[in-house]
């Protein structure tokens, strides 16, 4: 019997508060431990340190919300290894390639100042590149052909609309399927085709009915719901959640659509199984 298992480490953004954390969400298959995203908080809800041996960390995007716990994870993967614990470095899997365009200053031949567009790393890429020197991590660059394999579950990748390179992540075994869409716009999601009859669909759900969302980089609790409706997944959990905001109303304005719609709740274990 196959069997994959699934604990919420941290639902909300964009901050962590006393009992909620930043997205993260730990998988479990075989000896593996595969853990999607590393939000501020998360390692409060992990087992240190059983929970980084044979771990490897997939980041779907570099803002802050989803990698800030990676300096602590460093600092701990360091300590762990000179204690024993861990005899290989912890692979993070970042994407490759995230440029943002800025404005340069500079002098030209004549001696004028003079300004001109140019195109370099996001700090956020460099910075986590840096954390490598002092740690037992190994950053590892991703782009969304890559494949990932542990054991038979396949690790699949798809670009989505957001500010920044973003990527879903879809694990799939023979029998069960999840995807993880991170953060996404609607109108131009990719999350619906690479969800496509899967067991479980883990879902941002930023907004509510009533609020405002000033561009198409975030979904409401309804439209991930429709999405859900649409690839025609057998669970939905919604998680990226407001802090403040009470996670059941996410729910209820969901359940309007797709029925079979469950708030992610921290530290509490999913477990997926298939003859």
């Amino acid at each position: 019997m196959k069997e994959i298992s699934l604990t919420p480490l941290g639902t909300v953004s964009t901050y962590q508060t006393q009992t909620k954390n930043c997205p993260g969400f730990l998988v479990n298959y075989n000896e593996h431990k595969i853990i999607l995203d590393a939000g501020n908080g998360i390692t409060r809800n992990m087992n240190i340190p059983q929970d980084l041996i044979n771990a490897t960390i997939i980041i779907s995007h570099l803002h802050p919300d989803h990698y800030g716990e990676l300096l602590s994870i460093a600092q701990t993967s360091l300590v762990l290894h000179r204690l024993g614990y861990l005899n290989k470095r912890i692979k993070v899997y970042i994407p490759q390639g995230d440029k943002v365009k800025t404005t340069e200053n500079y002098t030209d031949t004549d001696g004028w100042g003079a300004s001109r567009q140019i195109e370099k790393n996001l700090i956020d890429y460099d910075y986590l590149l840096s954390l490598q020197d002092n740690s037992f991590l190994e950053f590892v660059p991703y782009i969304e052909k890559d494949k990932l394999l542990f054991d038979d579950l396949e690790v699949t990748f798809s670009l989505n609309p957001h500010p920044i390179i973003t990527y879903s992540t879809c694990l799939n075994t023979d029998g069960i399927k999840i995807v993880y869409s991170s953060d996404t716009g609607y109108q131009k999601n990719t999350v619906t085709n690479l969800s496509k009859n899967a067991n479980l669909l883990i879902c941002e759900s930023t907004f509510l009915i009533g609020q405002q969302r000033l561009e198409d980089y975030h979904l409401f609790a309804h439209e991930a719901a429709q999405i859900a409706k649409d690839a025609n997944v057998e669970k939905l959990l919604l998680t990226h959640f407001w802090p403040s905001i009470d996670k059941q109303l996410y729910v209820d304005e969901a359940r309007k659509i797709f029925q079979e719609t469950y708030a992610a709740e921290e530290g509490q274990k999913l477990v997926l199984r298939k003859k």
